[in-house]
Formats: C-alpha cells, sequence, structure tokens
C-alpha cells in the first residue's frame, strides 16, 4: 500500500495517497525490442485467432509467453507459432512463423509459459546472458529503479514501454508481487519486465476490467528455473496446453495483482472484496491490513479502517506506517487523546519522521494540549524548517 501522507490543515488530521513522479535518468533504448516476438494460435483453416506477446530467451528454441493467453481458446486453435515482431505496421511479408512445438513450463502463478520453437534462434539481447547457468540471479530493482516493459501492442501504444518499479509486496509462500508505473498512462496487458541492463525478471500479470492503466503489476522470474525447464523433455503442445490451466487470477498475487490496479474510489468495494479473497487464501498480514484500510479510509469508513490498522499494529508491533496510519484514522475519528499515543509509538520507532511530529503536533493541538504541540514544533524545526514553517503557519504560533 502507498503510505498515507498528511495535508496542512489547520485542526484536523487528514491524508491522500501520493505515488512517485519523476523524470527518468534512463533514456529507453531497443533492448528488448529485438528479443519481442508475437505467438500466434491459427485455426484448422490456417486463420489466425489469437495474437499476444511473447520473448524470445539467449538459447535457441526458447519461447517466454503468457500461459492465459496460450490457453485462451484451446478448443478452437491447433496450431502455435511464433513470428519476429512485425511492428506496428502490421505482419506484411515478414520472416516465415516458426512453429512451436512442446511446451515445456507452466507456472499459474506468475501466468508463464516456456515453449519450445525449433530453428528459433537465440536472442542476443538478453542482459543476463546464460554463461553460468547456476550462477544467482539478478537482484530485483528496488523501490523507485527505472525499468523497461515489452508489452501486447495496442493501437498507438509502443511495444517497449519505460516504467518505474513503485512497491513490492512480499506474499508469503510463492513469489512476490510488483506495482509498476507506467508514465505514458497506456497500461500493459501482458508482458515482460527487465532491469535497466534488460535483464528479465518479471513477467507482467493481466489486469482487471477497469484497471488503472498508469500501473501494471508484475512477478519475478526465476531464471534457473527456467534453464532446468529447458534442460529436459517437455510435452506436445496439444496434450499440454488441452488441459485446463490452474487460474492464476485467483491465486494470492493474481487477487492481490487485480486489486492493486483498482484504484478508483467507485472500485472500492470490488477491490476490498478481493484483498478479502487473499486473507482466505493465505491468511491476515500486516501489509493486507494496510492495503484494506488504506481503501476503507479513502471512502470514509473511518471505524472499519482503523480495525485494520490496528490489526496490522498488532502484528508489526515495530511498523511505523501502521502506528503513523492509526494516529492518522483515530484523529481524523475525532479520537486525539488515541492519534496521541499511536504517533508518539510511531516516534520511538521512527524519531526523526518528519510527518509523524507534524501530524502529532496537531493532534496535540485538536486536544487543547497547546505547549506540547508547540514542542513538537521546535523538535520538528530540527529536521524539516520547512514543514515546521507550515505547521506553525497551520496552527498560529
Amino acid at each position: 500500500m502507498l503510505p498515507l501522507r498528511t495535508i496542512v490543515a489547520p485542526g484536523i488530521l487528514a491524508c491522500i495517497f501520493i505515488c512517485p513522479v519523476g523524470a527518468f535518468a534512463v533514456p529507453l533504448v531497443s533492448g528488448p525490442a529485438g528479443c519481442a516476438l508475437e505467438l500466434r494460435a491459427r485455426d484448422a483453416s490456417g486463420n489466425t485467432i489469437l495474437m499476444t506477446v511473447a520473448y524470445a530467451l539467449d538459447r535457441p528454441g526458447l519461447v517466454l509467453a503468457p500461459l492465459s493467453a496460450a490457453a485462451r481458446l484451446r478448443t478452437q486453435w491447433q496450431r502455435l507459432q511464433t513470428v519476429p515482431d512485425p511492428g506496428p505496421a502490421g505482419p506484411g511479408d515478414g520472416p516465415a512463423p516458426i512453429e512451436v512445438t512442446e511446451v515445456l513450463l507452466q507456472d499459474p502463478s506468475r501466468d508463464l509459459v516456456l515453449l519450445r520453437a525449433p530453428g528459433l534462434a537465440a536472442c542476443g539481447g538478453e542482459g543476463d546472458g546464460a554463461e553460468d547457468e547456476q550462477a544467482a540471479p539478478a537482484p530485483v530493482p528496488a523501490e523507485g529503479d527505472t525499468l523497461v516493459g515489452l508489452r501486447d501492442r495496442d493501437g498507438y501504444r509502443p511495444r517497449v514501454f519505460q516504467a518505474r518499479l513503485d512497491k513490492m509486496i512480499a506474499l508469503g509462500a510463492g513469489p512476490g508481487l510488483l506495482r509498476v508505473r507506467i508514465p505514458d498512462g497506456g497500461g500493459a496487458g501482458s508482458g515482460f519486465l527487465f532491469d535497466r541492463h534488460h535483464r528479465l525478471f518479471g513477467s507482467i500479470l493481466p489486469p482487471p476490467p477497469g484497471g488503472d492503466r498508469l500501473f501494471a503489476c508484475a512477478v519475478p522470474i526465476d531464471r534457473r528455473e527456467i534453464d532446468v525447464a529447458a534442460s529436459g523433455p517437455g510435452l506436445p503442445v496439444p496434450d499440454a496446453l488441452a488441459r485446463p490451466a490452474d487460474d492464476f487470477s485467483r491465486s494470492a498475487a493474481g487477487l492481490w495483482a487485480q486489486a492493486l490496479l483498482l484504484t478508483r474510489d467507485d472500485q472500492a468495494d470490488r477491490a476490498l472484496h478481493l484483498l478479502d479473497d487473499v486473507a482466505r487464501i493465505s491468511g491476515d498480514s500486516d501489509v493486507l491490513m494496510l492495503e484494506r484500510g488504506g481503501r476503507l479510509f479513502r471512502i470514509g469508513r473511518t471505524d472499519a479502517a482503523i480495525a485494520d490498522f490496528e490489526r496490522a499494529a498488532r502484528l508489526s508491533p515495530r511498523l511505523h506506517l501502521a502506528r503513523f496510519n492509526l494516529g492518522v484514522a483515530y484523529g481524523t475519528a475525532g479520537r486525539y487523546e488515541d492519534a496521541i499515543d499511536s504517533f508518539t509509538h510511531a516516534l520511538e520507532i521512527e524519531p526523526l519522521h518528519a510527518q509523524t511530529h507534524f501530524q502529532l503536533a496537531l493532534a496535540l493541538m485538536a486536544a487543547h494540549r497547546a505547549e506540547g504541540a508547540r514542542r513538537e514544533c521546535d523538535s520538528l524545526e530540527k529536521i524539516d524548517p520547512a514543514l515546521a514553517r507550515d505547521l506553525r503557519a497551520a496552527l498560529s504560533f
């Protein structure tokens, strides 16, 4: 969940959601575009009934594609083929398609399928290489890092796009979840993520209907797992994909991904229902309670938000954000003494957190404890003089 941050408002406690925005320091280069493929399914008459993005690996004949797309309309198609990315102008008279013969790995939790297409050359565009298959995978970028994405083509949108890693969520068992911000607002239905060195590390999950097109969710890819699968025999395409695949969208990662992309207030109930399903699958967690509480707070269900923030604080007593959000919610409900207690606990965890000092001062003033509010102004002056000036103006000190 994105942290609840404060706005200057005399006598009250309030919050807004914010997302990191800024210029990208790394220019967009072709990188993954040179390894881009299109996966096509053809029916008995040779008609193309499905096209989706795919990615050629740095070993001959290996292709990654979205599992849900590859299994879609399975009863109607008879052949799978890979085609080098035809570009926005359409397929034209480009290279001949290459038949897909085997399914080497199906991973519903990542919506990922590894295919063998003999005759497909190894792609030289990956930054991680394959010199040492036993080497540790490249580290996952940190929150705020610049990324490169490869997505399904859709109208004006370029195949390759820039993104920024917005949030990482640990889901316990199974892969974690990555939320990325897409500045062109074009979304990403399915595809892959790469770090700034164009090393493959993530599989983009399909968004829910009405999902926020400024964001996409993905799960990390374990390259070692792919190498192990590629070293053994696979199953013929009809035999493998004829079996219904597990629905990744009902996994914990899939449910989380859908909820995180439903950002409008009128989608809150739908998102909360998805988060409830996550809890039934994997149990409560501090990050889940913070997400639920934030959604509830935004739509004015303050008492319910307080209950979730209290649960998060009990699950992780040293989690500053739980105490901070709880204090904001208490203050909004007019429970100023509880807010003071919560912000005080938050400062025991992070003594130099400027926004906590700011909110504590507001709560003290609302509780008619002006002297305590002045002390917080003095403390804030040493940490963030500009914010301290805003606080003094708001409280007329």
